[in-house]
């Protein structure tokens, strides 16, 4: 449900202004109404962009986490130069693991190089060129170089390395007419290179340690820093959206605030210089919206806000397609086995997660999902991809045609289920309306919904149970006929008969095209379930006949190894569908039949 809001106005003498937003932040439940574009506020633009710069910074850095830490919940930070220290103190060691990487891969490259002349002494080298022998570096290539220059010029081959000779001459004068390419002499040994990239690696090994204690350790102040800017940005924001008045000695505001609270405000403001008033809601106010539901629906309520938010003056649906949507999944999901291994994964996680976290959350959401599919799917009578006993022959791998689940009644089953939705939706349409409007113009929806519910009836009743009253389908006729003419002659009250029917005739054209088309939608769900145990049978069979024949062990692991990665892959499958079309069936068919209109504000108090 939508907890209902309370407007309010505010008036404080200028110099106590921000006193008294500190006030209303420590209290934690007045949104400030905004009047003021925050995109043209510099100021505020630029917290933004620190923000979205702290964000990805705190992104990469969770990359740099060991695998066996623990997370940690962000701790928000009590000021900014406690963030601008960490952020100084990640940079910082990012950028000295760059510069010592670009090291090692420059000593490795020059490593490689001199490895082809081999090892030698500086110091020997030095001492040569002081008795008169200098040693020069040269390569030519392989047919080009002369057997002369050895007597000519004291040259000694080196080694041949990618059609090249590498050599050097000892002594000489300091221009020789070798026609190779002088090398410059090196200025250290290739043990002394080796060392020196064994210190780097050493160097960079310790500061990639620092950056990942860093990331196990920080990780959570940095993101509590992201939390300080959002705390400084909503209390910037709420500085700029007051009205000055009285040549700008009083700053006027608006606000809203959760009914449940509102006398809890009021004894605090009481003592304060601040004059206040309640204030009606107008029909162009953009009411905050904050959902308010038991705790079997609050775990829905992420499924809720991935589509929109309702708005102020709709209903809260979220408790109304949560059952649907939990048994659409078991549907699509198809296997009782699959639904118990969701279930179990869901509730170790669940075991291991903080209380109060979103990861504990989510996995309640899937317990109750697993749980489901474990249920429906043994139901439907495959549990990983083994038809049980109860509902056919295991040893053929197909369901009994007289199984009250077989694929003929399952087809049947997701129709009746998308008619109960769909109509369910148009009741929550006509009462939606009836709050907006008044009860007369949700009128002729009731009368469209009730039109459909009791045509189905009148022709299903008798082919399930039979002969059926006389006089009970005469009612089903009457109330039908009824509903027709009020959904016909009174779908715009006020007007006159002919705009009605007109009005009421195109109704009828959409309602009867809308019905068909929503209804065969929910068919997917017969399909998806269907697939996914056919296919987890197939796997099945298949190491059964791929291994047959083969020597125990041998038979075990090629079973094994066929049945973990096409139960596996199926899973995958079967999961990605089970989120999807149930999602589609709810944004789609279920919220235009319930004429949902979302665009819901979510409430954020200043705190």
């Amino acid at each position: 449900m939508i907890e209902k809001m309370r407007k309010y106005l505010f008036m404080t003498y200028h110099r106590e202004y921000e006193a008294f937003l500190r006030e209303l932040r420590s209290l934690g439940v007045v949104q400030i109404k905004e009047n003021k574009n925050t995109k043209e506020i510099e100021t505020l633009q630029s917290l933004l962009a620190k923000r979205k710069e702290i964000e990805t910074l705190a992104r990469r850095t969770k990359m740099l986490q060991s695998k066996e830490v623990e997370s940690k919940e962000a701790q928000m930070l009590t000021n900014a130069a406690e963030g601008e220290a960490l952020i100084k103190e990640i940079n910082d060691l990012t950028a000295r693991a760059e510069l010592l990487k670009q090291q090692v891969d420059a000593q490795k490259r020059d490593i490689s190089y001199w490895s082809i002349w081999g090892d030698y002494s500086i110091d020997t080298m030095s001492a040569l060129a002081e008795k008169g022998y200098p040693i020069r570096f040269y390569s030519v290539p392989t047919n080009a170089y002369e057997q002369a220059w050895e007597k000519e010029y004291n040259a000694v081959p080196i080694n041949e390395y990618r059609a090249h000779t590498y050599f050097v001459t000892v002594g000489g004068p300091q221009e020789h007419n070798i026609e190779a390419e002088e090398v410059k002499a090196p200025k250290y040994s290739l043990t002394e290179l080796q060392s020196h990239l064994e210190l780097l690696e050493a160097e960079l090994e310790k500061t990639n340690q620092a950056i990942t204690d860093f990331a196990d350790n920080k990780l959570h102040l940095l993101e509590g820093y992201i939390q300080y800017l959002d705390r400084e940005y909503d209390f910037s924001n709420a500085l700029i959206q007051a009205q000055d008045e009285a040549d700008a000695s009083l700053k006027v505001v608006e606000g809203w605030v959760p009914e449940k609270q509102a006398a809890a405000l009021e004894r605090a403001l009481s003592d304060t210089p601040t004059y206040y008033t309640r204030m009606d809601i107008e029909a162009n106010d953009n009411v905050p919206v904050k959902l308010n539901n038991n705790s079997y629906a609050k775990l829905f309520e992420p499924i809720t806000k991935m589509y929109s938010l309702p708005n102020y003056s709709e209903i809260d649906i979220t408790m109304l397609f949560a059952p649907f949507f939990m048994l659409f999944f078991a549907l699509c999901l198809g296997d009782g086995g699959y639904g118990l291994l969701l279930l179990s994964v869901a509730t170790f996680v669940k075991y291991r997660a903080k209380k109060g976290s979103a990861k504990r959350s989510v996995c309640a959401l899937l317990q109750w999902l697993g749980g489901t599919a474990a249920v429906v799917g043994s139901l439907m009578g495959t549990i990983f991809g083994m038809v049980m006993p109860w509902a056919g022959d295991s040893l053929l791998g197909s369901v009994r045609d007289d199984y009250f689940l077989n694929q003929n009644n399952m087809m049947t089953l997701s129709i009746v289920l998308g008619l109960i939705q769909i109509i369910l939706g148009k009741f929550i349409a006509g009462y939606k309306i009836s709050k907006q409007k008044g009860f007369k113009y949700g009128l002729s929806t009731y009368a469209w919904a009730l039109f459909i519910l009791v045509g189905i009836l009148s022709l299903g009743l008798p082919k399930i149970a039979g002969a059926i009253p006389q006089w009970l389908i005469y009612t089903m006729y009457g109330i039908a006929g009824l509903s027709l003419l009020v959904a016909l002659f009174y779908n715009m009250p006020g007007k006159n008969i002919f705009l009605n029917l007109g009005s009421g005739l195109w109704t009828s054209y959409n309602v009867a095209s809308g019905l068909l088309g929503d209804t065969l939608s929910y068919i997917r769900l017969f399909a998806i379930g269907l697939t996914g145990g056919i296919l987890g049978g197939v796997f099945n069979n298949l190491a059964v006949s791929v291994s047959s024949g083969m020597p125990p062990v041998v038979n075990f692991i090629v079973a094994a190894i066929i049945l973990l990665f096409g139960h596996g892959l199926n899973f995958g499958l079967c999961m990605i569908s089970s989120f999807v079309h149930p999602l589609r069936l709810t944004f789609v068919e279920f919220y235009k039949n319930s004429e949902f209109e979302g665009g819901g504000l979510p409430y954020k108090p200043l705190k």
